[in-house]
């Protein structure tokens, strides 16, 4: 298979929406969060509410740009909402 035909797996979503969610939350929390640092607040907050980490980043960055969740990702945009609404707006 070519490059293209893995582009919309659920795997390459997930690291494209990690990249996303790390984004988000250094540029909400400032210059002195590390992506380090946003790496471990979403892996510990994916651990404490037992949701996906990739379905918890997509949720992040639809949370981020205002975009509804797909059906399958309503609880981790519940987790997310509750956990980062206060700091992207």
């Amino acid at each position: 298979m070519t490059i293209e035909a893995h582009r919309d797996t659920r795997e390459t979503r997930h690291l494209s929406a990690l990249d996303a969610a790390i984004e988000i939350l250094t540029d909400a929390r400032g210059d002195s969060y590390s992506p380090d640092q946003a790496f471990d607040e979403l892996l510990d907050t994916s651990m404490r509410h037992q949701v996906d980490i990739g379905d918890l980043a997509e949720a992040l960055a639809d949370l981020a740009e205002g975009v509804d969740p797909p059906d399958g990702h309503r609880r981790a945009r519940e987790v997310a909402g509750r956990a980062w609404a206060s700091i992207l707006h």
